[in-house]
């Protein structure tokens, strides 16, 4: 699964992307060390992802493909790799959210509804502020693991103004969140949500 949420745009080169290039590589480095009987294992498992996935002849993925994206993910978070493939997880379907703004104390606050706290992790990404009009963005970039919440509400006003800075009054925010369990990830899920006040720059 091609995660398309961390941008190569412009000719710097970010932390997180860097950090998912250099997990990309190491992961690619250790399948040259693999044994005979994990490499077979590694095939199995591919064919039976090629079957979930229903991907047509020429789209499929091999072993090596399968073990670079789940240990590279692993990796991307400091995990230890997989030398043999770890069974597919069954994601949890309860959606995240609502994603809510507002003034506290400290300034500018947003903050996601948490209803219950998934195993594994939550990769949190988000976009920079922009037009209340815009409705779809592909270029969200990692922000944090999902801060642990409180009151069934986690914090992410801290690496979202880290990242892309305090959201002008009227605009729209955007992030996505991945869930990841033993190196596999589920699908990315929107969430989106308005700033309060006048209408900001146009897109």
């Amino acid at each position: 699964m091609k995660t398309i949420y961390i941008s190569k745009s412009g000719s710097s080169v970010t932390g997180p992307l860097n950090r998912t290039w250099g997990a990309f590589g190491g992961a690619s480095s250790l399948w040259r060390t693999l044994s005979e009987e994990q490499y077979r294992a590694w095939d199995e498992a591919a064919k039976r992802e090629n079957r979930r996935r229903h991907l047509a002849r020429g789209h499929r993925i091999n072993a090596q493909n399968l073990f670079t994206e789940i240990n590279s993910q692993q990796t991307f978070l400091g995990l230890p790799p997989y030398l043999f493939p770890p069974d597919r997880p069954a994601f949890d379907l309860d959606p995240m959210g609502p994603l809510m703004v507002g003034d506290g104390s400290d300034g500018f606050t947003l903050k996601l509804g948490v209803p219950k706290v998934p195993a594994g992790h939550i990769l949190v990404f988000g976009a920079r502020p922009c037009s209340p009009g815009r409705r779809y963005c592909d270029k969200l970039r990692y922000l944090c693991l999902l801060p642990a919440p409180t009151g069934g509400l986690s914090d992410l006003a801290a690496p979202y103004c880290e990242r892309h800075g305090v959201p002008w009054p009227g605009s729209r925010v955007i992030i996505a969140t991945q869930h990841q369990v033993d190196g596999w990830r589920d699908i990315p899920r929107r969430l989106d949500v308005i700033i309060p006040g006048g209408p900001g720059p146009a897109a």
